[in-house]
């Protein structure tokens, strides 16, 4: 085993950067199923486990203090909050919004806070970025399809709710818009703390 230089380690995160980015734009551009490449790229940069360690900890040992982007979380006492933009047309089309953080509409949060803290919530299902992220990428073909879904994914993938009218109205999937804008949200933070290595 060779250990990755910094200028190896450098260009990792450069190509991680430019995948989520591309993945990011082409789900806002129409193309939904690229929400599963941004999970399997979120999961890289950001996830710890016993075995692996987030991508980010070899460049900033304390990536998990530096501050992200994030809708502040609904109330407890909320049972329905799906924070992302949905703008639906006059034909009754409908589509998921890109945020905008110079709206006001957003807070900045350690990126630990902003990958734990419950996100999504659907009745009495509520989840966090990091178990919408982790059910992407491990249940829709990110980095494997398992046989059994959970069922808080079900009900992210297939809200009991449709946006739109008439023939257009659709069920949007949840579980893919919350981890688009979790990617978003990830090439801000991209960006503001690491702009010398992704240019």
């Amino acid at each position: 085993m060779v250990t990755r230089s910094p200028a190896g380690n450098a260009k990792v995160l450069k190509d991680q950067y430019d995948l989520l980015k591309d993945s990011v734009a082409d789900y806002y551009a129409g193309f939904e199923a690229k929400a599963v490449e941004v999970a399997v790229r979120i999961r890289t940069l950001v996830h710890d486990t016993d075995k692996s360690h987030a991508f980010l900890g070899t460049i900033e040992p304390n990536f998990q203090k530096l501050d992200i982007y994030r809708k502040p979380p609904a109330p407890k006492d909320v049972v329905f909050s799906i924070p992302m933009r949905i703008q639906v047309s006059g034909d009754g089309t409908s589509k998921i919004l890109k945020d905008d953080f110079t709206l006001g509409f957003h807070e900045l949060v350690p990126l630990e806070r902003w990958w734990t803290e419950e996100y999504l919530i659907i009745g009495t299902v509520r989840s966090s970025r990091r178990r919408v992220v982790l059910d992407v990428a491990n249940t829709d073909g990110g980095a494997h399809v398992d046989p059994k879904v959970p069922t808080r994914h079900v009900v992210a993938s297939e809200p009991p709710l449709h946006f739109g009218m008439n023939e257009n109205s659709v069920r949007p999937n949840l579980a893919w818009s919350t981890v688009a804008q979790a990617g978003h949200e990830l090439l801000d933070y991209l960006e503001r703390h690491f702009p010398n290595l992704i240019v």
